[in-house]
């Protein structure tokens, strides 16, 4: 009886080794966790407590069935999603991330905005590092910022840095772990099958060696299950919210964008261009110029006006008193002899001959001497 008790937990035993390795897929884990199995000697000792012969055969035929119903649940080959039907499925499980370096001249104001962001939109803030002093001293603040954010809202939040700050860098990745979390997944199910054989071995098991083996192995695998059940609450996590790596600096102006060197026609357009508005800019400057000087203008030339009036007067005014003093002057006395009068006479000259009686009097001069 005891060596058919011990028949049938070696058995048992193998077969529970059996689906641990095809549970993942036929994968280096699984069959890391079969070796790590027969590590602990659990495999070894029921091999060697195991009499090959007296091989007891009733009790296969249930054991096949019955590994080959939990290996289905587990997931065998064809009831297993492959690569492609995995990776097509809407539900795929994406980890995004998003690296921004941002510029800003209100630095208090924007990380105000940005917490009260996060929190509106449902996420946490992981971490927040602000180092610098105060805006106009020696050197400008810095802050680092990594923030959780609804996959669903990413874009918004981002949206919403992009118009309160200038971004200077900006780098968005998506990593697909469908896969990865399927594969998870199988291993943890699986020892979830052998966890549940386990238990039911050792609740059969009389013997006290055959116990203490199976509680170790019993521990080991509850240790794999809530480590595979750790990594799947990670993934879940990183898929559900988006990580944001934000660095804030603050700076007096913003860094200019960069300047692509323009083509020969583009320069010659943009100098033609240029000209014609720096021409109109003239002109609209000279009629804006003329306008408004235009009250000034007009005052300046009737002051110039009443000046010139003036001075004009004045002149006028010295003229006429020295034409009347010069009437008014006695004529210059000359050396003249005493008691003579000087009789003015009037010398007459005659009138010019017309050119035709000055043609003629030559000749009648001519005839008289003749």
């Amino acid at each position: 009886m005891k060596k058919r008790t011990l028949s049938i937990l070696t058995a048992i035993i193998a077969v529970s080794a059996l689906l641990a390795g095809c549970g993942g897929g036929g994968s280096s884990a699984a069959k890391a966790e079969s070796n790590a199995y027969y590590d602990d000697g659990l495999g070894y000792a029921a091999a060697e407590a195991y009499d090959y012969s007296d091989d007891v055969y009733e009790y296969e035929e249930p054991v096949e069935e019955e590994s080959s119903a939990e290996y289905k649940a587990a997931g065998s080959d064809s009831d297993v999603a492959t690569d492609e039907e995995i990776q097509s499925n809407s539900n795929r499980k994406l980890i995004k991330t998003v690296n921004l370096t941002a510029e800003t001249r209100e630095f208090d104001s924007l990380i105000a905005n940005v917490t009260d962001r996060i929190e509106s939109l449902g996420g946490y803030a992981q971490s927040t590092e602000i180092h610098g002093n105060s805006y106009g001293s020696q050197g400008e603040r810095s802050a680092f910022i990594v923030a959780r954010i609804p996959a669903q809202k990413l874009d918004s939040f981002v949206q919403g840095i992009t118009e309160q700050s200038n971004i200077t860098s900006k780098n968005e990745s998506a990593e697909d772990v469908t896969l990865q979390y399927a594969d998870v997944e199988a291993h943890k199910e699986s020892l979830k099958i052998e966890q549940e054989r386990l238990n039911q071995l050792l609740e059969q098991a009389d013997n006290l060696e055959n116990i203490i083996e199976l509680e170790n192995r019993l521990t080991q695998v509850r240790y794999e299950i809530e480590s595979y059940e750790s990594r799947l609450r990670t993934m879940n996590n990183q898929v559900v919210y988006a990580t944001v790596n934000l660095n804030v600096h603050e700076v007096r102006e913003y860094t200019p964008e960069p300047v692509i060197e323009p083509t020969f026609g583009e320069r010659i357009a943009a100098g033609f261009i240029e000209s014609c508005e720096n021409a109109w800019e003239l002109i609209q400057d000279f009629i804006v110029g003329f306008v408004s000087i235009l009250p000034t203008l007009l005052v300046v030339l009737v002051i110039l006006a009443v000046i010139f009036l003036i001075i004009f007067g004045i002149i006028r005014l010295i003229i006429s008193i020295a034409r009347k003093s010069a009437k008014n002057r006695p004529p210059k006395s000359g050396n003249q002899p005493k008691g003579k009068k000087v009789v003015a006479t009037a010398v007459s000259t005659p009138p010019a001959a017309k050119p035709e009686e000055a043609g003629k009097a030559p000749a009648a001069e001519e005839n008289k001497e003749n």
